[in-house]
């Protein structure tokens, strides 16, 4: 099934005999935790609920009224959650350090009380930067 991993299906899933069809497109398959994630909506559906999969006929793909892109506004980042949901969501961050640039359009790695990870590995402190996030906005 990791084959099918960004295409367009339709996935019935549920328990105790009652089937719910959904679709979207498969974001992610994960062997160690044992679910899927079906998105735009990222759904986690535990492969034990799943009752079959299939593609979507071709054709019948479902076309974006609004295509992703980045919000032209961004904000400062201050609170651990914030760094926590741009983690998660793979956002775009830029970071200062007074009024040079960084780092543009970066995801970050992880994050302590201190200290950020970025991408491509380098270690910044929360104090001395300055965390700008931008958003997606539309449907991916």
């Amino acid at each position: 099934m990791r084959q099918w991993k960004g295409r367009q299906v339709i996935l019935y899933h549920g328990n105790n005999g009652h089937t719910q069809k959904v679709r979207g497109t498969l974001e992610k398959w994960d062997d160690t935790r044992k679910y899927v994630i079906l998105g735009p909506k990222m759904l986690a559906i535990p492969f034990e609920n799943i009752a079959y999969i299939t593609m979507l006929p071709p054709g019948r793909e479902r076309r974006s009224r609004h295509p992703a892109k980045l919000n032209s506004i961004g904000y400062v980042m201050s609170v651990p959650i914030q760094f926590d949901n741009a983690i998660y969501f793979q956002s775009a961050v830029t970071v200062w350090k007074d009024d040079q640039l960084i780092a543009y359009n970066i995801k970050l790695a992880s994050h302590t009380d201190h200290d950020v990870v970025l991408e491509d590995g380098q270690t910044l402190s929360k104090e001395e930067h300055l965390f700008v996030v931008r958003s997606l906005r539309g449907e991916l």
